[in-house]
């Protein structure tokens, strides 16, 4: 089903001819903590360069090395890969391991930043991807401003070098040309193939509103950058690639990272204790009832805004392998709720609950309340499109009703 406008467009058009702005209550604040955010990342940047230390881009560096000395494949061989990090970077903490768990074309993204040092690759990548990340946001969610720098998981992807402000520009940017190249759409989207745990939800969204083109351009991408890995790389790494998912289960099933710094909803039941298969039987109902959502609400005749912010939403609870550096994904149902203005004092709350998980990281292990936000931002969206779903189903209604009224005899005759 075509969109008639991308996100916000028209409501954002009539709101500034009328001189309201939709997010005037979060603008002044949301400003202020976008400069904190900034200033903070540009610190921790300057920090890197005085010491470099193994922040999580180091593993993308380091692989970047190994490509450019010809050994892609190297680049999943941990022990080589390690090597090659710590001749670059302090390890603060012992025995810490930062692999490289992206398919081999991703090495073509790295290799430009491998050519600088250590410091000044992760300054260049932070400031392309949080640029790309930033323009993606206003793109979709016109009207926004800087708000989309306010979340404090910016901070955390700057700080350490992740790719959360890719991939959530690519979730962004895709969803933003769906209304105008469904096709084009397709093939932007199906660079999450590169994390492949936030596309889950992707066909079932895309096919639920028929948008077949956009299926066949993502299937199209996302074969061809696999395919492409092949061919510059050899069949090695990404035999090498392939491999190296067995160490990421390892790293899921028992919280070598922290159960903590997993954003799941299977992460938060083993941190309390619940058994694996209990904790992936509870991570299992929980996406089966976000799918059964998105295909319904997808299927449905409602606003692109509403569905793509249930969508931002639902996809953090579908692998149990996401991190709190991805909830960048969520940024599209944040501020689609907030201009909507529904209960301002309830996103706060969840805009701040990943300060907790920074907390954590500093001063000890709590109970992990991350997988909450999406599931507070899914309910809230879906009571909004359940809200309007009437209206949406007006252009459903027919007048072939039979009519009450009888024509005499005479008249018919």
């Amino acid at each position: 089903m075509p969109y008639a406008t991308t996100i916000d467009e028209q409501h954002w058009a009539e709101s500034h001819a009328r001189g309201d702005d939709p997010y005037g209550r979060f603008r002044f604040v949301g400003n202020a903590i976008a400069l904190l955010v900034l200033a903070a990342s540009i610190w921790e940047c300057w920090r890197n360069f005085v010491q470099p230390t193994d922040r999580d881009f180091l593993g993308v560096w380091g692989a970047a090395q190994l490509a450019l000395a010809g050994k892609a494949w190297a680049a999943y061989d941990n022990g080589v890969l390690h090597a090659v990090q710590a001749a670059s970077a302090t390890f603060v903490s012992a025995g810490a391991e930062l692999p490289f768990p992206y398919p081999p074309a991703y090495l073509l993204l790295a290799i430009p930043f491998g050519l600088m040092s250590f410091p000044f690759g992760m300054a260049a990548w932070t400031l392309c991807t949080f640029g790309f990340y930033l323009v993606a946001a206003r793109r979709l969610l016109p009207g926004s401003g800087w708000l989309a720098a306010a979340f404090p998981v910016a901070y955390a992807n700057a700080a350490i070098g992740q790719n959360g402000f890719l991939t959530a520009g690519i979730f962004m940017a895709g969803l933003y040309l769906l209304a105008q190249s469904p096709f084009v759409a397709g093939l932007v989207l199906g660079c999450l193939v590169v994390k492949p745990q936030l596309a889950i939800l992707l066909p079932i969204a895309l096919i639920a509103a028929r948008q077949w083109r956009a299926v066949a351009g993502a299937a199209m991408s996302s074969i061809g950058i696999l395919l492409l890995g092949i061919a510059v790389f050899g069949p090695g790494a990404t035999a090498a690639w392939l491999h190296e998912a067995q160490f990421i289960m390892k790293i899921t099933s028992e919280g070598l990272m922290g159960w903590s710094k997993l954003a799941s909803v299977y992460a938060a039941a083993r941190q309390l204790g619940i058994s694996a298969q209990g904790a992936i039987a509870i991570h299992a109902v929980t996406a089966l009832v976000a799918a059964a959502v998105i295909w319904r609400i997808w299927r449905s005749p409602a606003a692109q805004d509403v569905k793509i912010a249930a969508l931002s939403a639902a996809t953090m609870l579908m692998s149990p392998y996401v991190f709190y550096y991805d909830e960048l994904i969520l940024v599209p149902a944040f501020l689609y709720l907030a201009r909507e203005r529904e209960r301002p004092g309830v996103l706060l709350a969840l805009w701040c609950v990943p300060l907790l998980l920074m907390v954590q990281i500093g001063f000890g292990q709590f109970a992990n309340l991350n997988p909450l936000v999406p599931i507070a931002l899914m309910a809230l969206a879906y009571r909004r499109w359940n809200a309007a779903k009437p209206v949406a189903e007006c252009g459903n209604l027919t007048f072939e009703q039979p009519s009450a009224v009888r024509l005499s005899q005479r008249v018919q005759r």
